[in-house]
């Protein structure tokens, strides 16, 4: 239910025409579209209740939490990977050589409590198969991210005009998006075809074939899918485009109107504007700002 509210395209002000369609005008059987039947897309049908540009965030972070791989290599009961919203250095504290995520561990020693960060192929394997991984202190890593987001303002050098010109090239190429028309007006020509010869199949006595027309379906049936998933890639390229331009607009603005510094260390913050932390060496870690290019390296201390 919950996904199905998230995808649902109409919350933008869009309607996908004919997911349904009645087989029987008699016993008004309705079916659900799967292919036999064109549907159409239609842009900015009614007014929109979400942003467009939050609508394909979503989308687009959905496409990243189903594409996780397995953390735990032994104990890990299948190959897809769970998203944990518990802690965002899960999510992006990652091993500079082998690209390894990393765990939080709690270490306890004469009665004090320590918060680590560790690799987590040491914890399973020890130093087989990566030696250089250091375990990171949760204090020090939490300091040098503050640092590195308060510090935005300075490294804002780096958001020029060059950046708000693609961000603005990306919005116009969604806003113009809707597919490949000849992509779909094939789609729409071989759709009327293939129903055309199902009457035509349809209407053959019993127990008699047509070569020439099943082989011909079978070719209208194989055309249509390369179709689609031409279609549906273009769609997914789409919906990254507008994530990324509504990041880029959302980080412009963050260094524009802050006013202060963050005091403290927040993992809202950090998973808003960090999209992934590289672990350089024990005392260095490179950190990747959702925003094209923009990387700063950071001491911990």
């Amino acid at each position: 239910m919950i996904h199905n509210i998230l995808v649902y395209e109409k919350y933008i002000g869009d309607a996908l025409l004919q997911k349904t369609y009645t087989t029987d005008c008699i016993s008004k059987t309705v079916k659900k579209n799967q292919g036999e039947r064109p549907m159409v897309y239609v842009e900015n049908n009614h007014p929109p209740i979400i942003p467009k540009e939050i609508f394909y965030q979503v989308r687009e972070e959905m496409a990243r939490r189903s594409s996780k791989r397995k953390v735990m290599q032994r104990t890990a009961k299948t190959e897809q990977g769970k998203y944990s919203a518990k802690y965002a250095l899960s999510e992006l504290l990652v091993c500079g050589e082998c690209g390894t995520p990393y765990k939080r561990c709690t270490w306890a020693r004469n009665g004090k409590k320590r918060i680590v960060w560790r690799y987590v192929s040491r914890l399973e394997f020890g130093t087989k198969y990566c030696h250089t991984s250091p375990t990171l202190d949760e204090d020090k890593l939490h300091r040098a991210i503050l640092e590195a987001i308060n510090g935005l303002d300075q490294t804002g050098q780096e958001i020029t005009e060059e950046f708000l010109d693609i961000a603005s090239l990306v919005q116009q190429g969604q806003e113009g998006g809707g597919g490949d028309p000849l992509a779909l007006q094939r789609l729409a020509v071989l759709t009327a075809e293939q129903a055309a010869l199902m009457e035509q199949a349809l209407a053959l006595p019993e127990n008699m074939e047509n070569k020439e027309l099943n082989t011909r379906l079978r070719e209208i049936a194989e055309e249509r899918e390369s179709i689609l998933y031409q279609l549906g890639s273009l769609q997914q390229a789409d919906e990254r485009q507008a994530g990324q331009a509504a990041r880029m607009n959302s980080l412009r603005e963050f260094v524009e109107q802050r006013e202060t510094k963050f005091a403290v260390y927040d993992d809202a913050i950090t998973r808003k504007f960090v999209e992934q932390i590289t672990i350089l060496d024990a005392e260095t870690i490179r950190i990747k700002f959702r925003y094209p290019g923009l990387e700063v390296d950071k001491k911990l201390n």
